[in-house]
């Protein structure tokens, strides 16, 4: 009488299979298993019993118990809570191994879902472009997915879990020390994106929702940021002007001459046309994009009719006075080689390009270590002696086109009048 028989003959009809096949060598069940097929059918049975179980004790995250009811009918029945649509949703089954073979089912679809992490968001892009979102945010969208590693982002979106987030948020991503704004918008977009696949039936649980931005603050850049810390000093102002005008061939050169001069953004500054150079004023009302287009590898530019604070709430562009020293760089954009529409060009007649303008400076402040290395600190420098030269908020508002609002769509001629004493203030603090 063999093991297996002894124990049948102890534990009777009713015998465990845990119990039965406990203890044997794997060389002992598979001799079993080739001598009696209907053993090899019950060690079978209960091996994918055992797997399916474990299976779901590791993608299952709510408790499983049994219920105590004064329904006769539901007394004893196992339940548990599974995510569907954002939602817990009850699962009631008369056994544990009916619960079981359901949960296992249930993960084991998510799990066999084909879309990625990366076909959900591009999905999600698309829906967002659908309702109209800007290209600018359309951009930002790309950026922050981009924070995100390539193994996530190629994972099936069903089975990625709290802990694959968690582990690259802390290993690879806060090792980066970014602001604390940064992090919020970096984890908002994976919780949308989440989202958007749990409302498209891709998943079923977001699991970017357990983490708290809030206990991870400590590790971000948190220093306040002075205007003189985002701003050139006129020092430095006044060296990037002597290298640029000791490079007044190159384009980029002559339009960081009129950044110095008028705070201009940098899409404003790249899309600027010399039609919109007349009278005593820069007439501002458009600017340069840029368009990505991940699947082909492939970055375009394109122009639109307004600027970065009217795409909501248009008002017809602005007027900046064109002072002394503008006039200057303005001249010298008009002795570039070859003819073009635009101000800033190069020989083929082709504006320059925000990303080409934005490298060039970069570099530039490198050379002269200047540590900031961003057009927006020209704007900032501009407002400062707009402040020094007297200007009230308002009319910084009107020169420099921040949020601050105006019941007129068009520019009238006590605006010019306004913008004709600003440039008198300007060159006055010049002297």
């Amino acid at each position: 009488m063999n093991k297996i028989e002894k124990r049948e003959r102890i534990l009777g009809k009713g015998y465990n299979p845990e119990q039965l096949f406990a203890g044997l060598s794997e060389e002992e069940l598979m001799l079993i298993c080739k001598s009696s097929p209907e053993i090899a059918s019950r060690l079978s049975d209960m091996n994918k019993a055992q797997m399916k179980r474990l299976y779901v004790v590791e993608n299952h995250p709510f408790a499983i118990t049994r219920l105590r009811s004064k329904n006769r009918r539901r007394n004893g029945n196992w339940i548990t809570h599974v995510l569907q649509r954002g939602r817990r949703k009850a699962v009631e089954k008369a056994t544990e191994e009916e619960l079981i073979d359901y949960l296992y089912d249930f993960y084991k679809m998510m799990e066999e879902c084909p879309y990625t992490y990366e076909d959900i968001f591009q999905d999600f892009v698309k829906s967002k472009k659908a309702r109209g979102r800007s290209p600018n945010t359309i951009n930002e969208y790309f950026r922050y997915n981009a924070f995100l590693p390539e193994e996530i982002r190629k994972t099936p979106i069903a089975r990625i879990k709290e802990k694959e987030l968690v582990n690259w948020l802390v290993h690879d991503y806060l090792k980066t020390n970014p602001r604390k704004e940064a992090l919020k918008k970096v984890i908002q977009q994976i919780r949308a994106v989440f989202a958007y696949g749990i409302r498209t039936k891709n998943c079923s649980d977001n699991p970017a929702l357990n983490i708290i931005c809030e206990d991870y603050y400590k590790y971000c850049d948190l220093s306040d940021r002075l205007n003189e810390q985002r701003s050139f000093s006129e020092r430095e102002i006044e060296k990037l002007r002597k290298l640029c005008l000791s490079q007044s061939k190159n384009p980029h050169s002559v339009a960081m001459l009129v950044a110095m001069e008028t705070g201009m953004r940098v899409a404003e500054l790249t899309s600027l046309k010399k039609e919109d150079v007349r009278d005593g004023f820069i007439f501002v009302h458009r600017q340069q994009i840029r368009i990505i287009k991940p699947s082909l590898g492939e970055m375009n530019y394109k122009e639109v009719n307004y600027t970065k604070n009217e795409r909501a709430n248009p008002k017809g562009g602005r007027l900046i006075p064109i002072t002394e020293k503008c006039q200057e760089a303005l001249k010298m954009a008009d002795d570039l080689r070859g003819e073009s529409e635009y101000v800033f060009h190069h020989p083929n007649g082709n504006p320059i390009l925000k990303d080409s303008y934005m490298h060039y400076l970069k570099r530039k402040c490198e050379k002269l270590g200047i540590p900031i290395t961003n057009n927006h600190a020209f704007r900032v420098a501009f407002n400062a002696r707009l402040i020094a030269a007297g200007i009230d908020g308002n009319d910084r508002c009107l020169v420099l086109g921040h949020s601050m609002q105006t019941n007129e769509r068009n520019y009238s001629f006590s605006d010019k009048r306004k913008a004709n004493d600003i440039r008198d203030k300007l060159n006055n603090l010049a002297l």
